[in-house]
């Protein structure tokens, strides 16, 4: 991590709508900047399906918790060797709230990679950080399996892990490192048929990543020398547009606009949420 990523100090740290003009104005002039031109990339079925999967996930969230619409964070941060405070923003994927005020934090992660999850944890540790600056606040990452296995508890790399249940969201405090699983099935009331099958589409996919994985790790197991994997080039950019669609009227979002102005869809990020 270089000295440009390292924040020193944080100041003025507040939640806001996605549809707030600053926010919008941000992410526009971001999409401006980092446009690309000529053909689109061909974005997987898991990374397409993410952006439903997590508003599902706020509605599920709903009608258990108090969930705040301000779900953007701002804050002015001043990064290690510089001088001058730069604005932050960070769209966060649930913020659940106690008589209005912000007392927890979700990252939803569709994925079927543990690696994927792991970092999911290092995000909601960021996210927790900025907001602890004003708030006492807890998090949780949200799983919703992007493979029809789903995460086996006793896989050595979760271990760490506290697996907790819908019901504890209603206590005071959650423990460290919580994650909280939502089967696909609990979400079905919350996505279109249309969504559904993008879904089953996804979780095909999903099923695919592990059966490479599973063989590739029994064939390093036997002593095979394999070529490393090679990974996709990384975007120039990754710009947060909100939820990139899925219920209705967000086809006329401000962040379907921005999409129109900069040129582009955005581009698939290095992790599928």
């Amino acid at each position: 991590m270089s000295a440009r990523d390292v924040i020193r100090k944080v100041r003025d740290v507040r939640l806001v709508r996605p549809d707030d003009p600053a926010y919008v104005a941000a992410m526009a002039e971001q999409a401006l900047a980092h446009r690309r031109f000529g053909p689109k990339e061909e974005q997987s079925a898991t990374y397409r399906a993410s952006g439903r999967v997590e508003s599902a996930v706020r509605r599920w969230l709903g009608e258990r918790v108090e969930l705040l619409a301000e779900r953007v964070l701002i804050a002015e941060v001043l990064y290690e060797d510089e001088r001058s405070y730069r604005p932050l923003y960070l769209e966060l994927d649930a913020v659940q709230a106690s008589g209005g005020v912000p007392r927890r934090v979700f990252e939803v992660k569709f994925t079927s990679n543990v690696v994927a999850i792991r970092r999911g944890f290092g995000q909601l540790a960021r996210s927790v950080r900025l907001l602890g600056v004003r708030w006492a606040i807890d998090g949780a990452v949200v799983l919703v399996s992007a493979d029809r296995g789903g995460l086996d508890p006793s896989d050595p790399h979760v271990q760490d892990l506290r697996f907790i249940a819908s019901s504890d969201l209603a206590e005071e405090a959650l423990p460290a490192r919580a994650l909280l699983r939502v089967a696909l099935s609990d979400l079905a009331p919350f996505l279109s048929d249309d969504e559904h099958d993008l879904l089953q589409e996804a979780r095909d996919e999903g099923d695919a990543n592990v059966s490479a994985r599973l063989e590739r790790a029994a064939r390093l197991d036997a002593g095979e020398i394999l070529p490393r994997t090679e990974r996709a080039p990384r975007p120039g950019a990754t710009i947060t547009f909100g939820d990139g669609g899925g219920e209705a009227g967000e086809e006329d979002s401000p962040f379907a606009v921005l999409r129109r102005l900069a040129g582009r869809e955005p581009s698939p990020a290095d992790e599928a949420s």
